[in-house]
C-alpha cells in the first residue's frame, strides 16, 4: 500500500517535501511545502515574487491570509481557508500572513500545468472557511479543499483532475474509507496530528508518504483527534522542467515565462 515515505528538508520556518529525486514520481505535484512558525511577531510571509507554468494550491490553518497578486486581487481570507493561484504564462504575488499569538501553520501545494494551459492568462480564485463543505460521517469529518468528496465538490476551480481533502478522525480505531478514482495515480498522505495506519502499516507524522493506485482505501486511527491530509491527482503525459520558481514542460515556455515576469516587475515599480 506505501510505496515510498519522504522527510522533509527544513529551510528556516519552511519544511520541503518534492526535490529532484522524487519529482517525477509524485507528477502533477512539484512543491509540498510545510510552513510552521512560532514568534514574537504578529505578521509573517513572503512579498512579491513570480512563478510560470505551475498552479499554486495555499491552505492557511493557523493565521489569516491576505493575497495580493499582479492582476489586481487584494484578498482577505480568515484561517482554515484555501486559495488557488494559476499562474500560467506568468503571474506575481505576494502573501502575507496575520496571527494575534505569532502561531504560523499553512501548506502550499504546486503543480505542474497541462501544456495545453501551461502559457494560458493567469487565473485566482480563494474560498473563504466557511463556504468549504466538511462531510461528516462515523466520527470523521472530511474537509474538501479541492476536488470532490462523496458526490459534494469544493468551490475551488481547479484547472487539473485533482483532489485535496484534510480528514479528522476524533476517536482511536475511527476509520477513512475512499472508493479512489484510478485515473488520478498519483497520491500521497500527510499527517497532522495523532497516529494512523493503512492496512496495518503506521505512519509517521509529517512525512509525505506516497501510496498505490488503489480502487479502496481504508485508514484506521491510532489515537483521537488524529488528522491527515490527502491528495491526489492524474500524473501529466509531459516533460516536467523545473527552473526554480516556475516550472514547465520546455525550455521555450521556461524562457517565455521568465520573460514574463520580469516584465510584470517593470510593469510594477512604474
Amino acid at each position: 500500500m506505501i510505496k515510498s515515505n519522504y522527510t522533509g528538508l527544513r529551510h528556516g520556518p519552511i519544511n520541503s517535501f518534492i526535490r529532484q529525486d522524487n519529482l517525477l514520481q509524485l507528477n502533477p505535484f512539484v512543491m509540498w511545502d510545510h510552513f510552521q512558525l512560532n514568534s514574537t511577531q504578529t505578521e509573517a510571509g513572503f512579498d512579491f515574487h513570480g512563478h510560470s507554468g505551475i498552479a499554486a494550491v495555499t491552505y492557511v490553518i493557523d493565521a489569516d491570509l491576505t493575497h495580493e497578486d499582479s492582476k489586481g486581487n487584494v484578498v482577505k481570507l480568515p484561517r482554515g481557508s484555501v486559495q488557488l493561484l494559476v499562474a500560467g504564462a506568468g503571474a506575481l504575488h505576494k502573501e502575507t500572513l496575520t496571527s494575534e499569538d505569532g502561531n504560523f501553520e499553512a501548506f502550499q501545494l504546486w503543480t505542474a500545468l497541462p501544456k495545453n494551459i501551461e502559457m494560458s492568462e493567469a487565473y485566482y480564485q480563494g474560498v473563504s472557511v466557511e463556504d468549504l463543505p466538511i462531510i461528516k460521517q462515523q466520527n470523521t469529518s472530511t474537509k474538501i479543499l479541492v476536488g470532490e468528496y462523496a458526490g459534494i465538490k469544493s468551490p475551488i476551480k481547479h484547472v487539473i483532475d485533482m483532489n485535496y481533502f484534510h480528514i479528522t478522525m476524533a476517536t482511536t480505531k475511527a476509520h477513512w474509507r475512499y472508493s479512489a478514482s484510478q485515473d488520478q495515480n498519483s497520491r500521497f498522505i500527510y499527517v497532522l496530528q495523532g497516529n494512523i495506519s493503512i492496512s496495518g502499516e503506521p505512519l509517521t507524522t509529517q512525512q509525505l508518504v506516497l501510496i498505490d493506485n488503489v480502487s479502496e482505501l481504508e485508514i484506521t486511527a491510532g489515537s483521537d483527534d488524529s488528522q491527515f491530509l490527502f491528495i491526489s491527482a492524474t500524473s501529466l503525459a509531459q516533460a516536467i522542467l523545473p527552473t526554480g520558481p516556475s516550472v514547465h514542460s520546455s525550455y521555450e515556455n521556461s524562457k517565455i515565462g521568465h520573460q514574463n515576469i520580469q516584465q510584470l516587475f517593470q510593469k510594477m515599480m512604474k
